[in-house]
């Protein structure tokens, strides 16, 4: 009586599922190399996209009393500063350094009232 050969053996089983393991890493190879022989036509289609975009709004004529949105630059999104936080005025920045002084100068009076209350129950002890 020879061996038998047991199919459902545990390395078998690993090694079907390191097989499919390896055909789903190829698929993934393949549609990523897709990707990137792709990727200079989108990029070039883009451009010529925005390069008509620009020549269609170059070529448009324009009333002097068009809105004023013609003023803005449009290569520029219109939240390229929304990310930066808005500088206060002078007259927000005047106020709040004075509200610091006050602050300062209330911290210190209290402070000078502290010591001088406590100096006074030192002398009576």
């Amino acid at each position: 009586m020879g061996r038998r050969r047991f199919n459902d053996s545990p390395i078998s089983a690993k090694k079907d599922e390191l097989a499919k393991k390896e055909e789903e890493l190829r698929r993934e190879m393949e549609a990523l190399q897709r990707k990137i022989e792709e990727a200079p036509k989108l990029a070039q289609a883009e451009q010529e996209r925005q390069r008509q975009e620009r020549i269609a709004r170059a070529s448009t004529r324009r009333s002097p009393f068009d809105s004023p949105d013609i003023l803005q630059d449009s290569r520029h999104g219109e939240d390229l500063f929304s990310e930066r936080p808005r500088r206060p005025r002078r007259a927000q920045r005047r106020q709040a350094r004075m509200r610091l002084i006050i602050s300062c100068l209330a911290v210190l009076a209290l402070v000078a009232i502290v010591i001088v209350l406590a100096i006074q129950m030192f002398n009576h002890l």
